[in-house]
Order: structure tokens, then sequence, then C-alpha cells
């Protein structure tokens, strides 16, 4: 069984509309030379590139949150043990310490996370 002919005219247009999605086809003749135009495909790449550093944001942003709630729970549990034992133990400073040094570096860390995103989304070919 021999395939079904397919009509050239329907294999040019599906060629042409290929090429013209995807950015292969040259702009029309009257086209400003200074026009550009970005493809269907660059622009889903873009699209899909940007919807990445949004949720990378987002998840920094969640990051920050979980460890400062963890380090309030923390500093709170280390005072009670503190208040509880009538002065300063060790193990109650040690988590106390540890709990602030924590809340100082989550913020940092969330920052520098949303700048690099920024920048990789920034150099990102728009075109």
């Amino acid at each position: 069984m021999s395939e079904p002919a397919v009509n050239s005219q329907i294999k040019d247009a599906v060629q042409t509309s290929t090429n013209w999605a995807m950015g292969f086809a040259p702009l029309d003749a009257g086209t400003p030379s200074s026009a550009s135009r970005v493809s269907a495909g660059g622009a889903i790449a873009y699209d899909k590139a940007t919807q990445a550093a949004a949720l990378a944001v987002q998840d920094a942003a969640d990051y920050q949150r979980n460890v400062m709630s963890i380090s309030t729970t923390v500093q709170g549990k280390a005072m009670a043990m503190m208040l509880a034992s009538g002065g300063l133990n060790e193990p109650a400073l040690v988590a106390y310490a540890m709990a602030l040094v924590s809340a100082f570096a989550a913020p940092i860390a969330a920052g520098l996370a949303a700048e690099s995103v920024t920048k990789a989304v920034e150099s990102f070919p728009k075109n």
C-alpha cells in the first residue's frame, strides 16, 4: 500500500508557517533594516526561563521564611531553657547563638540567590 500523496502547496504552507514561527523566515520587504523579530521558539524559551527564575526567587523567599521561623523557635526554646535553669547554661547559649547566626544568614543567602537569578534572566538571549 503506497503512502498518500500530499499536495505540494500544503507542504509549502506548512514549511513557510514553520519557518515563520521558528524565526527562520526573512522579514517582509519594506520592513526597516533595524527591525528584528523574536521567534516563537525564542519567546517560549525566554518565557520558560523567566518562569523558572521566578520559581527560584520564590523558593529563596520560602527558604528564608522557613529558616527565620525555625530560628525564632530555637531562640524562644533556648531562652526558656536559660530562664528555667536560673542562669546561663552552655547548651542553651550555643543554641541561641546558632539561631541568631542562622537568622542573620538566611536573608543574605536569599538575597544572593535572587541576585544571581536576576543576572541570569538579564543575560538570557531575547531573540
